[in-house]
């Protein structure tokens, strides 16, 4: 793992307000990078992947830390994912099976995983992947997708290889996310009338929603 001094292939748009690279070759280049929207008052962190086609860092996979909340409760999921062998629902009341129909490629086989928040319009959930094509093997990945024309179609990911590769990449995005202030959930007084259910749940899956969107994905 390295640090690298050049500004990371991100949008022009945003700001860097601070990167690390996690590997970087030839043809690939894995950082964490803290951004920031022009105008923004608060940062987003960032895992990215970009592959190196035709004399340029083209952007292959992203996937927003957009709160530290979110990421602590992703990482959770993680850690029951990333195993020596792939997880089952009957060890883990909590995950999905695997005839859970995650949209996914059908090239993966998916062993185990767990929705993190589901609308009509975003779908985000992590999985572990145990087979690729013919070839057994034991990875985790955090995907958001976006409903579009009768499809989810994926808007981030990020695959995680191995345990050794997690706890190496989980222990980078931690000493970004420390330099940034926690956000406060706002509060709101008591009512008098006790709240409808239905509405209290809504608001809970948005607040939810929030916490795990990038400003680049909410208004897509």
């Amino acid at each position: 793992m390295t640090a690298n001094d050049s500004r990371p292939p991100v949008h022009e748009s945003l700001s860097v307000v601070e990167h690390e690279t996690i590997y970087q070759n030839d043809e690939w280049w894995k950082a964490v990078v803290q951004y920031r929207y022009e105008d923004a008052a608060d940062s987003e962190v960032a895992i990215y992947l970009w592959h190196h086609d035709d004399e340029e860092w083209n952007r292959k996979n992203k996937y927003v830390v957009k709160t530290p909340e979110a990421w602590h409760s992703d990482s959770k999921t993680v850690d029951a994912l990333i195993m020596d062998s792939p997880p089952s629902s009957d060890a883990d009341p909590d995950l999905e099976t695997r005839d859970s129909e995650f949209p996914v490629s059908e090239y993966y086989t998916v062993a185990a995983g767990k929705t993190v928040f589901k609308t009509e319009e975003w779908w985000k959930a992590i999985v572990n992947i145990s087979e690729k094509g013919d070839w057994e093997t034991n990875e985790v990945m955090i995907y958001v997708w976006q409903q579009r024309d009768g499809d989810w179609r994926r808007q981030q990911k990020y695959t995680i290889k191995s345990q050794s590769k997690w706890e190496e990449e989980e222990v980078v995005v931690d000493s970004i996310l420390e330099g940034e202030p926690k956000r406060q959930n706002s509060t709101v007084g008591d009512s008098e009338e006790p709240e409808d259910t239905e509405t209290e749940a809504l608001e809970t899956l948005s607040d939810e929603i929030d916490k795990h969107l990038s400003a680049d994905l909410e208004g897509s």
